[in-house]
């Protein structure tokens, strides 16, 4: 059995590991001066443990739960030595303040009790405490719990850097796999170069809207997903041939057919995809959805299933008409790219192909405030590619 200085050492050892990780992707800054907030009445105290800590550690000092509490609110303490008996507000209730703010709730607490003072000890740890330390004071005691405390507090700060960190290497590497696909699917289309981030951004403006007006419609994490996923809109025309996809003349009624089933298959392809990521599933619902659903039309004229109303998928409605308008204000080879002011005349009032009666009334709404937004993105756009 590991003796005690065995498990310092590992445990030493592990933290040094995480520090050299953490050091080589620039979050270093865990590893300055740590501070030790005192919370006792008794000024005598207050100077025992002062004298005990003060070399090794940043020392601040309160004599009661309030006056702590402000000074939590102030500085940075990463450790709180605490007597239980105080005036005008004593540890058990500082206690549970702490562990009901969010700023405070993550600080060790390390409470200070006499010997004979069973029951509050164990009222202490039961609100929470992280240990104990009973007078008189025994210096080594002290000093190896106060030790153990930052320690653990600092590994766990380290590990939950480390998972911040690998989360965003994930999502980025995510993006970037998400991006790679919708620019294959577009790289067969008649689509200009900027139409999927063009695209991206205007469905993030219409989502966020939604999510400010109505979040019992959308939350926020809905939303961040169907941004994420709304370039894969059109990943179903991989499976269009060039014949149909780069037709520059109107499509026979056959090949219109065949045109839509791009919706159909880039859901089917997307569902086969998902069954790969197993219990990780999920994340592909918004794209499936919209890749299915972002031609049909909410008064049920549009394709493949013609759903109506609310049976569409509110994340193929915002895709849908972040689409359109783009579309409609893009150059093609059939057709002049549109204004702004014409593009918003056509989907408010209708030119036979696009109708108001097509969106979905709430996104419709929510596209009428951001409208101008619209056309900051896409004047850009277009200085962009004259450059």
């Amino acid at each position: 059995m590991k003796n005690l200085l065995e498990i310092m050492d590992l445990n030493t050892n592990v933290i040094n590991q995480i520090k050299n990780d953490l050091k080589t992707k620039g979050c270093d800054r865990m590893f300055e001066k740590k501070s030790i907030l005192i919370v006792d009445d008794q000024k005598e105290n207050i100077t025992a443990l002062k004298s005990l800590l003060n070399d090794q550690y940043e020392i601040y000092a309160a004599l009661n739960g309030k006056a702590a509490l402000r000074v939590m609110n102030v500085v940075r303490i990463d450790l709180v030595l605490l007597d239980l008996v105080m005036p005008i507000m004593d540890g058990f209730e500082t206690l549970r303040l702490m562990k009901m703010d969010e700023k405070l709730e993550n600080i060790p607490v390390i409470f200070i009790t006499s010997a004979l003072e069973d029951a509050k000890e164990s009222m202490g740890l039961s609100l929470g405490a992280a240990d104990y330390i009973k007078k008189p004071y025994n210096p080594t005691i002290i000093n190896i719990k106060v030790k153990n405390q930052l320690e653990n507090k600092m590994y766990r700060e380290s590990l939950e850097q480390l998972v911040e960190i690998r989360t965003q290497e994930i999502e980025a590497s995510r993006e970037a796999i998400i991006m790679g696909m919708s620019y294959l699917a577009e790289g067969r289309d008649q689509e200009t170069g900027g139409h999927i981030k063009r695209m991206q951004q205007y469905t993030r403006i219409i989502a966020n809207q939604i999510v400010h007006d109505y979040p019992e419609a959308l939350t926020k994490e809905d939303a961040k997903s169907i941004v994420l996923l709304a370039p894969l809109h059109d990943i179903g025309k991989v499976n269009i041939p060039d014949s149909i996809l780069l037709k520059e003349d109107k499509l026979t009624s056959d090949e219109f057919e065949m045109m839509k089933a791009h919706t159909t298959f880039g859901a089917e392809v997307l569902k086969k995809t998902e069954n790969l990521l197993h219990e990780y599933s999920n994340f592909l619902k918004h794209a499936i959805d919209i890749a299915e659903g972002h031609h049909e039309k909410y008064d049920g004229s549009g394709y493949p299933k013609g759903l109506k109303g609310d049976e569409i998928p509110l994340s193929a409605c915002i895709s849908s008409i972040a689409d359109i308008y783009d579309a409609l204000t893009s150059e093609r080879p059939y057709k002049r790219a549109l204004s702004h002011e014409e593009a918003l005349d056509i989907i408010y009032n209708g030119d036979g192909r696009v109708e108001p009666q097509h969106f979905n009334p709430i996104v419709l709404e929510s596209f009428r405030k951001v409208a101008n937004r619209f056309n900051e993105i896409r004047q850009s756009s277009v200085r962009l590619y004259e450059l």
